[in-house]
């Protein structure tokens, strides 16, 4: 697993009701920023370099997430607030839990009824998602922290004056924990080089988010994920999808990505059919990858 030094932060999500949304976005058109704020901020991203123009829907924790007491932060968490908010933002504060927690990031669907969803602003660093005390302490530092997370925004954004909660991510959002050796490991290379491999069981853009690189999708450049990926080496007739897939930490910025989680589970799910329905062993590579592409593609998956 990743060391917890270096592990992306953890996130809980909130949503919002009694928003004025029409105030709120007018003054987020008159305060259009772009993937340079977030720079600003300290995340000191590497990109492709179309980041800097893009519009991005963020919240400074120097601006609209200020603490009222911008030396010390605020109740109910005993953070130093004001240092920049990412999965991998640097931070001078402590390693400890109650440090760890730092405010602002993105914001994301609002409706007609006055609701703000899916603000992804509360992140805490130096914990173990391995380890059921450190959730525990996650999902209670979290849950303080959106409070804490929207009594900022009423203070200082516009549109957020009324803002109460609605409603909390069902569980704290962890992004990594433990991944496999697998028959074959994806590199940073593989990822931001449009790698392809003949055992491929679909494709995923160039989207790289995390450990301090974050390349969006407009590149139009896109890899293959590899069937050997989904395999450990040793574990048999076992399949492994989503973020625990085999790869490195540069590699899971990418593949930890919803949308790539979701390819390689209908790749290891076809898989896992089509090798009971072979009698093959899921280590018989050269056997089982042309049953599996041909069932993928027969459901309309793109390979390459």
């Amino acid at each position: 697993s990743v060391a917890v030094e270096r592990a992306m932060g953890m996130t809980t999500v909130v949503n919002a009701a009694g928003v004025d949304t029409d105030r709120f976005l007018a003054y987020a058109a008159a305060n259009r920023r772009t993937y340079t704020a977030w720079d600003a901020d300290g995340w000191e991203h590497e990109s492709s370099g179309n980041e800097k123009t893009l519009a991005t829907p963020y919240l400074s924790p120097n601006a609209e997430l200020l603490a009222r007491d911008s030396q010390t932060g605020g109740p109910p968490c005993s953070a130093t607030d004001d240092t920049p908010t990412s999965d991998d933002a640097t931070t001078d504060d402590a390693a400890s839990p109650a440090s760890a927690v730092t405010y602002g990031g993105s914001w994301s669907g609002l409706t007609r009824a006055g609701e703000a969803t899916n603000l992804n602003l509360v992140h805490m660093k130096g914990l173990d998602g391995t380890k059921v005390e450190d959730l525990t302490q996650a999902e209670m530092l979290g849950r303080q922290g959106a409070l804490e997370v929207l009594e900022r925004l009423r203070r200082r954004c516009p549109g957020f004056e009324a803002a109460k909660l609605r409603n909390l991510a069902m569980a704290v959002g962890v992004r990594d924990t433990r991944k496999i050796t697998a028959l074959y490991d994806l590199t940073e290379a593989d990822v931001r080089g449009e790698a392809r491999f003949r055992d491929t069981v679909g494709v995923f853009p160039e989207f790289v988010d995390g450990y301090k690189i974050l390349v969006l999708p407009t590149t139009g450049r896109y890899f293959q994920i590899p069937y050997r990926a989904l395999v450990p080496p040793t574990a048999t007739n076992l399949l492994v999808a989503g973020r625990c897939l085999g790869g490195t930490s540069e590699a899971h910025a990418a593949t930890r990505n919803m949308m790539c989680c979701t390819v390689t589970g209908q790749a290891a799910g076809a898989a896992a059919a089509v090798s009971v329905k072979a009698g093959l062993d899921t280590h018989a590579v050269d056997e089982l990858v042309p049953l599996v592409q041909a069932e993928l593609k027969r459901q309309g998956v793109r390979l390459e």
